[in-house]
C-alpha cells in the first residue's frame, strides 16, 4: 500500500491498520516472519526434549557472543556449551553463520515483542506518545542484549542478516504506514510509506552511531538525539 499524504489531507482518514493488505503484517507479532523463514534454523524441534536443547543451543549461543564476540562462536564451541552433540546441531543449523542468524532473528522477534508491549504505532491524537515509547523500547532493547550488539556492529553481520534486517524494517516502517489515521494540512505531499522508511532508518542509523565507537557502552546523549529528532520528524507530518 503506498498512500501519499495529499491523499488524507482536507479531513480525510488514512484505512485503520485493520484493514492492511494481505502482502504485509497485520501485528508487530509477525514483522520476522517472512524473513525468519530464510535465515536460520532450516528446521524447528517439536518434541519436548528437542525443544530443550535447540533452547540450550541458542543459549549457548548467546553466551559465547557476550563473552567473546562473533570469532568465539563454532558449532563445536556452541555444542560442548550447550551439551550435546555436534550431529544434533547440524540436524538444525547448516553451520555457524545460520546460528549467528538465528540469534538475530531471536533478538528482532524479542524487539517486536517489546514494541507490541506499548502499542507502538502512529495512530489516533495520541501518536507522539506512542511513538516516544517505540523508541524508548527500540533503545532499552540494544542496551538490554548484549549479545545483539556484539554481532550487529561486527564484521560477521553481513549477508542474510542484512537482508533479514532490511525485511524486517521495510515491514515495520510499512505497519507503521498503515496506522496512520490523519495527517497535518500543511504536511509535505510525500508517501506515507516514504514517512515511515525515513523514520525507522533515523531508528537505525542512531542506534549505529551510538554504539559505534563502544558497542558495549551506548551514547546516552547521542540516542536521545536520535528520538527528539525522529519525533520531530514525524510532527512535521502527523497532527
Amino acid at each position: 500500500m503506498n498512500r501519499s499524504i495529499g491523499a488524507l489531507k482536507d479531513g480525510k482518514q488514512a484505512e485503520p491498520a485493520a484493514s492492511a493488505s494481505a502482502d504485509h503484517p497485520k501485528s508487530l507479532a509477525e514483522l520476522m516472519d517472512e524473513a525468519a523463514s530464510q535465515v536460520g534454523a532450516h528446521r524447528f524441534a517439536l518434541q519436548k526434549r528437542s525443544k530443550a536443547k535447540f533452547e540450550r543451543v541458542i543459549q549457548a549461543t548467546i553466551e559465547l557472543l557476550e563473552e567473546g564476540g562473533p570469532e568465539l562462536v563454532t558449532t563445536t564451541m556452541v555444542a560442548a556449551r550447550a551439551g550435546i552433540s555436534v550431529g544434533w546441531l547440524y540436524n538444525f543449523f547448516e553451520g555457524r553463520e545460520a546460528l549467528l542468524e538465528e540469534i538475530l532473528v531471536t533478538g528482532l522477534r524479542d524487539l517486536d515483542r517489546r514494541l507490541a508491549n506499548v502499542e507502538f504505532d502512529l495512530s489516533g491524537p495520541n501518536w507522539k506518545e506512542k511513538a516516544e515509547a517505540g523508541v524508548e523500547a527500540h533503545i532499552e532493547y540494544f542496551a538490554d542484549l548484549p549479545a545483539v550488539r556484539a554481532l550487529w556492529f561486527s564484521s560477521e553481520f553481513s549477508g542474510r542478516m542484512i537482508v533479514a534486517n532490511r525485511m524486517h524494517d521495510n515491514e515495520l516502517a510499512a505497519f507503521l504506514a498503515r496506522s496512520i489515521t490523519d495527517v497535518r494540512p500543511d504536511a509535505p505531499d510525500v508517501p506515507l510509506d516514504i514517512v515511515t522508511q525515513v523514520f525507522v532508518g533515523m531508528l537505525d542509523k542512531g542506534v549505529d552511531l551510538a554504539y559505534r565507537e563502544n558497542p558495549r557502552i551506548g551514547n546516552d546523549a547521542l540516542l536521545q538525539e536520535m528520538k527528539r529528532s525522529s519525533i520531530a520528524y514525524l510532527a512535521t507530518f502527523l497532527p
